[in-house]
């Protein structure tokens, strides 16, 4: 019997929508996987600021993949500094056929990669990196430096969407390693949720004191100035002037709060209605009393909400500086949904009016992104890996 292919993933911390991808993975046939985590952030509640308070996950399913917790316990920050030194020590011991990392700005994942080169032991690269929100000149002249250099090192790409290849491809990544791989959710309980939208957006819009037949919108994410939520708020203004009143379902909290309900005070008869944090595992009920699902950011490199939302079935408005669409994405212009040009109220109630004027199309719009997410979620959870194994071969 051939030995299995082992598989490292290096990882800063437990990542809600990443774990359950790491459950299939652990299923694949011919492999072992084992994740090694930088912090306990997640594992247990931790204070988040932009949040505006406390945030715990509750389906990090760690009891079904092989792990370690490189610094024991300790919830450590995940920004540029968080590392661990007995990293390679425990790859050692591990002898990974190849290492999966996560971007270049922890020294935790440079560390990976020396390692992995020293090693002469293969490294996939994630990141959901593109090119459309707007970078100095001088960030992008450093960056195409040291990137070409860099990504020089690594084996395999594992992409998320159209602008994640683009923007690899700029730096000189040539597409034969390119593996695409999408953007993960939580697939069982989407699959799951699915099934009961019809029950969930009942109960959702009871919840919020919504009738069942009302224009009902949603954007999932902190209240912070570069999601612009407060965009939707002005083109429901618009949409009011041509006698369309909506519902606004603005799920998360943070900094922005109390500014955005003093603008949406200034609407007449559309109502926004303020959730507050919800648990990734109610979200499910939000996507499915939604009839638009809007995300007007200004940088997004790719979202998980977007992922979310078609899986249950949403058509999707979506600003041009967001790195989730093209025709092999998550949004795809005219089959699932419209991109509009961000910060451009007009064009965004240009948008959202063609789908709320037209339950067919929002019905049509809906369908395909669920089919488009169903397909793509099954890639995630471990089609791709058909593709790495082979390269390993």
């Amino acid at each position: 019997m051939s030995r299995k292919i082992r598989i490292a993933i290096v990882n800063s911390h437990p990542i809600q929508h990443f774990c359950p991808q790491y459950v299939s993975l652990a299923r694949y046939p011919g492999t072992q996987l084992k994740v090694f985590f930088g912090s306990a952030l997640g594992l247990k509640p931790y204070q988040d600021d932009q949040f505006g308070g406390e945030v715990s996950w509750t389906n990090l399913q760690l009891d079904k993949f092989d792990h370690e917790f490189l610094n024991g316990d300790q919830v450590l920050d995940v920004g540029a500094k968080l590392d661990a030194e007995n990293l390679g020590e425990r790859l050692e011991e591990f002898q990974p056929d190849i290492i999966i990392t996560y971007g270049y700005f922890q020294r935790l994942q440079r560390r990976a990669t020396r390692w992995a080169a020293k090693k002469k032991v293969r490294i996939a690269y994630i990141s959901d990196s593109e090119l459309v929100h707007q970078r100095s000149l001088l960030n992008k002249s450093v960056k195409y430096l040291f990137l070409r250099w860099y990504f020089s090192r690594i084996d395999w790409f594992l992409t998320v969407g159209d602008l994640n290849e683009a923007f690899y491809r700029f730096y000189g990544v040539r597409p034969g390693k390119m593996i695409r791989m999408h953007f993960p959710i939580d697939k069982n309980l989407y699959e799951q949720r699915y099934r009961e939208r019809a029950e969930l957006s009942v109960k959702a819009r009871i919840k919020y004191n919504i009738g069942q037949s009302d224009l009902v919108l949603s954007v999932v994410g902190k209240l912070v100035p570069w999601k612009r939520q407060g965009d939707i708020i002005d083109a429901l203004i618009e949409l009011e002037v041509a006698g369309v009143n909506a519902h606004l379902l603005l799920v998360g909290s943070g900094s922005l709060r109390e500014e955005l309900e003093k603008k949406s005070a200034s609407l007449s008869k559309a109502k926004v209605h303020f959730t507050g944090f919800v648990d990734p595992e109610e979200l499910p009920a939000i996507y499915a009393a939604t009839d638009i699902y809007v995300h007007p950011a200004e940088k997004e490199p790719h979202s998980l909400a977007i992922s979310e939302a078609i899986y249950m079935g949403c058509p999707i408005v979506l600003s041009d500086r967001c790195g989730s669409s093209g025709p092999g994405d998550d949004v795809q212009a005219l089959k699932n949904g419209y991109v509009y040009k961000c910060g451009h109220i007009a064009d965004l109630s240009d948008k959202i009016l063609k789908l709320a004027k037209n339950i067919a199309l929002r019905r049509a719009f809906g369908n395909c992104s669920h089919e488009i997410a169903v397909e793509f979620q099954k890639r995630a959870h471990g089609e791709f890996m058909s593709d790495l194994v082979l390269s390993l071969r």
